[in-house]
């Protein structure tokens, strides 16, 4: 129960930040005052119509609330998550924390995308921390992505994933997880946090215009460990 709570929480603080953002972008793309005043000269009917927009933007919340409810459970819902970072980090570093998470909710999964204004070519990362007892048994490259996997002797594997921030899409089973999203050394971090001992956790960072996955059965602080320790 507590866990659902939370999760729906954190949903409607997503919620208000992708409308909140979206709303300050289309007011910045408007026309000054002065500008419109040139272009339309102000009337009753203009008024009127202003009006009449008010009130139905008005009923349109209203019945957002019922819509947002209905969605949880049986659409997919995008939310538009930004990130700014201007006091805290440097020049470029604001400009790599800046992006776009599109997150995509369905009954039993979560897709994540990055959408990153820079295209710059991304280079090879690779975790300097493993746990103890894994060591790196193979690596591969499909299409875009990177995946280097980590076994122990006792069969137990951590998958590192890589892929370019705007090469499409990463998809995590959210059925038997625990959703959270936090800050990792400036960074949004993204955990589907397992609750069954059959599952696997799964930690989704954006870092230098890559998208970087870990999958496995370990702690929340073993992800963060080697998510910290990427280079």
């Amino acid at each position: 129960m507590q866990d659902k709570i939370h999760n729906e929480k954190i949903f409607d603080a997503l919620l208000k930040v992708a409308v909140d953002e979206a709303l300050k972008r289309e007011m910045e793309s408007l026309p000054s005052v002065e500008e419109l005043d040139k272009i339309y000269k102000p009337s009753a009917a203009m008024d009127k119509r202003i009006k009449d927009l008010i009130k139905k933007d008005v009923r349109k919340r209203k019945r957002s609330g019922i819509i947002k409810r209905a969605g949880k459970a049986a659409a997919s819902i995008a939310i538009i998550i930004t990130v700014l970072s201007t006091v805290l980090l440097s020049v470029k570093a604001t400009r790599n924390a800046i992006f776009n998470a599109f997150i995509n909710w369905k009954e039993k999964s979560a897709e994540i995308k990055f959408d990153d204004p820079d295209k710059n070519e991304n280079g090879i990362y690779k975790p300097t921390y493993i746990p103890e007892g894994f060591s790196e048994e193979s690596t591969s490259k499909f299409g875009d992505t990177y995946t280097i996997i980590y076994k122990n002797d006792n069969g137990d594997s951590i998958l590192f994933d890589q892929l370019p921030a705007d090469g499409g899409g990463i998809k995590v089973d959210n059925e038997n997880s625990k959703y959270d999203i936090f800050s990792i050394s400036g960074k949004t971090a993204y955990l589907f946090e397992a609750t069954s001992a059959d599952d696997r956790s799964v930690l989704i960072w954006e870092e230098n215009d890559t998208a970087f996955q870990i999958t496995g059965s370990i702690s929340k602080d073993e992800l963060i460990h080697i998510c910290e320790s990427i280079e």
